[in-house]
């Protein structure tokens, strides 16, 4: 846990935690020295009081999970094939991708144009 770590990036003492968790300044310390580990009760009220996820704070990094469920099949290839790409091409592939969308708007513009000053 990098409990130390978080309180000391927010000037916050021992004590000064301690009291607002309603906990021992000793088990605090023992906390941040891994001699015990917090239940979870505790974990979730250091998380709220640093405003972070329970997750940055056992220092467990996982990547944003994106819900593929609701993407098409095409969709998910494309993830799995950007996936594999270097920074730079996946910079070209964004460029294209807004390439794309900005071709598609001035098109619907052109015909939004066309279909009202076609109207007599």
């Amino acid at each position: 846990m990098k409990l130390k770590e978080i309180r000391k990036s927010a000037n916050i003492t021992q004590l000064q935690l301690a009291k607002a968790l309603n906990i021992s300044q000793q088990n605090l310390c023992r906390y941040e020295t891994g001699q015990n580990e917090p239940d979870i009760q505790t974990i979730i009220k250091l998380a709220d009081f640093f405003h972070t996820t329970t997750d940055n704070l056992l220092g467990h990094n996982v990547p944003y999970l994106l819900d593929t469920s609701t993407l098409s099949q095409e969709q998910n290839e494309l993830i799995k094939e950007i996936k594999k790409l270097s920074s730079s091409n996946c910079k070209r592939v964004l460029d294209f991708i807004t390439g794309i969308q900005i071709a598609e708007e001035e098109k619907q513009k052109i015909i939004n144009l066309y279909t009202k000053g076609d109207k007599r």
